[in-house]
């Protein structure tokens, strides 16, 4: 009985505790030489890169600068960084795994008080 207690809770809090996070890159196909090499996944969260080009128009009009790289979680953008004017952006991977840690310690600390 007490295995299945504890199977219970450990699948209960997993479920609460899982967030959906995913990392894309934007930037346009003239400028693929300034993209930035990100691993297949980082921290879990799956990166994704796509052109400009192929984005809807809306999208296309909100991006200033590229490339651009948002994480999203749950579907909905929580960090962004952008190029500046060298078209060039310099990020590491570290700076995008410590957003997603930060986040989900956030996001732990709000749920145990």
């Amino acid at each position: 009985m007490k295995t299945l207690a504890t199977l219970l809770l450990t699948l209960i809090s997993t479920l609460v505790l899982s967030q959906d996070y995913k990392v894309v890159q934007i930037n346009a196909e003239w400028n693929d030489r300034n993209k930035v090499d990100l691993p297949y996944s980082i921290e879990g969260a799956e990166t994704v890169y796509a052109f400009l080009e192929n984005q809807t128009e809306s999208l296309q009009k909100q991006i200033q600068a590229v490339p651009i790289v948002i994480l999203f979680k749950d579907n909905k953008p929580l960090r962004q960084w952008s190029a500046d004017l060298s078209f060039k952006l310099k990020i590491n991977i570290e700076e995008i795994a410590y957003a997603i840690r930060e986040d989900k310690q956030t996001h732990f600390r709000a749920r145990s008080n």
